[in-house]
């Protein structure tokens, strides 16, 4: 499971995403998201589904990171416009937190 959690970092950073994005999606406190990541908390497969979801990718992914288990040449063109769609979602997230932080 530990190399799973380092996973979840490494892509979370790669991706720039915040942790505080994260736990915004899944409904909790960032500081709850972190005791995942830090093995206070243990994570159950349905919040592991969720942030793979969160991540744009899928939990075998995440597990096998940084190899890929479907290969990229099975990719559609479309995909990188998927993945700026899930960047903008993201960072419209992370804006909200933000506000909400601000009073805003």
């Amino acid at each position: 499971m530990e190399s799973i959690l380092k996973n979840i970092e490494a892509i979370r950073k790669e991706k720039h995403i915040k942790q505080e994005v994260i736990a915004a999606e899944l409904g909790i406190k960032q500081s709850s998201y972190s005791s995942y990541i830090t093995r206070e908390s243990d994570i159950t497969f349905s919040r592991l589904s969720r942030i793979s979801d969160i991540l744009g990718l899928s939990v075998i992914d995440i597990i096998t990171w940084p190899e890929k288990y479907v290969p990229e040449s099975t990719t559609h063109p479309c995909d990188g416009c998927m993945e700026k769609e899930r960047t903008i979602t993201h960072l419209n997230k992370y804006i909200e937190v933000l506000e909400k932080k601000l009073g805003g």
